[in-house]
């Protein structure tokens, strides 16, 4: 009988050939597992990437979502009418084209020769003044004359732009924060730069108003004066005052005089002089004028018998007014609205 053969003998299991052997059923299975954390991880990351796209879409392409959009109606675009029959405005009615109620009362013979109307505007729509500028409405009569006090809901309907103390409205509580515009860092220097809020995003102050249609009100300068010249200061505003007239041609533009400060502002390091605040509002005058814009005189509603700023009306510096200030000022705003 053959003998029979020994089977070999099995080697004895090992610490380490356990070890192996667990590692080779552990990589049997798939070789990327579902995990929950990287799912995560994933969304997190699409949701910054979309955050800042639209971040730099609002920054860099503002019109495509401003405050106030104007109020023409589009045309339809299925429209087949030639450019020309589109441009005449037969099926317009007149009064939504006209934004002043007071263009339709035609008050006859007198009111054109006595070159005003009741609203404080005169009839010389196109003429051309002593500069060579052709006004493109019915001249303004500036400053603007004191009429019937506005409700306070007329100032929700503005958009109000400057520095500091168009800035202090909001923060004192006196106009919403939809209507203001401003902020402590703003001026003439910095405006293309600068940003404000809107809606709770940061957006260039110009941007602010494209195509608005809103009443607008300017009051720019105060924070240059400590440093430059009055005359320096009226030409940055009147590059200022383009570019606002350039994006929103169909608004009613305002320009604020800046206020008045105080005898210890006078004195100060640097100083700022009444005299010169009283130079600069001069200008301003006849950049108003130039322009054919409206002109509010709210710094003579601050003087006192002095013609300076009470220090009751003033902040710690004797330049910007604080909460009493700015209310006098607003009124004096809301009796000095043309019709």
């Amino acid at each position: 009988m053959p003998s029979a053969r020994k089977a070999p003998a099995r080697k004895p299991v090992t610490k380490a050939r356990r070890k192996k052997k667990k590692q080779q059923k552990k990589h049997r299975g798939p070789l990327m597992r579902f995990k929950f954390g990287r799912l995560v991880l994933l969304w997190i990351l699409s949701l910054i990437i979309c955050f800042g796209s639209y971040i730099y879409n609002r920054n860099m392409h503002p019109e495509k979502d401003v405050f106030v959009k104007s109020a023409e109606p589009e045309l339809p675009e299925e429209s087949s009418l030639p450019a020309e029959e589109e441009s005449v405005p037969d099926e317009t009615p007149v009064e939504e084209s006209v934004p002043d109620p007071a263009a339709e009362d035609n008050t006859g013979e007198e009111t054109a020769e006595n070159g005003e109307s009741e609203n404080g505007e005169g009839e010389g729509e196109g003429e051309e003044d002593e500069s060579g500028n052709v006004h493109s409405g019915p001249t303004k009569v500036n400053p603007v004359p004191e009429t019937a006090m506005q409700p306070m809901d007329y100032l929700t309907r503005c958009a109000f732009l400057g520095e500091t103390n168009i800035h202090n409205l909001s923060v004192d509580g006196i106009l919403q924060p939809n209507n203001v515009y401003a902020s402590e860092t703003l001026n003439l220097n910095n405006y293309t730069r600068e940003y404000v809020m809107l809606n709770g995003t940061t957006i260039r102050i110009l941007s602010v108003i494209n195509s608005a249609s809103c009443p607008i009100y300017l009051m720019f300068g105060t924070e240059s004066l400590s440093e430059q010249p009055a005359d320096q200061t009226a030409d940055q505003f009147d590059v200022f005052l383009n570019s606002v007239i350039a994006v929103a041609p169909e608004a009613k533009i305002y320009i604020l005089s800046i206020p008045p400060v105080t005898a210890a502002a006078e004195q100060a390091s640097p100083p700022l002089l009444n005299s010169t605040v009283d130079e600069y509002n001069s200008l301003l005058l006849e950049l108003a004028n130039k322009h054919n814009v409206y002109f509010v005189d709210t710094n003579t509603a601050l003087k006192n018998n002095e013609s300076r700023l009470a220090p009751e009306y003033a902040l710690e510096d004797g330049i910007h007014l604080n909460s009493d200030g700015l209310q006098i000022m607003m009124n004096y705003v809301l009796c000095h609205v043309p019709e």
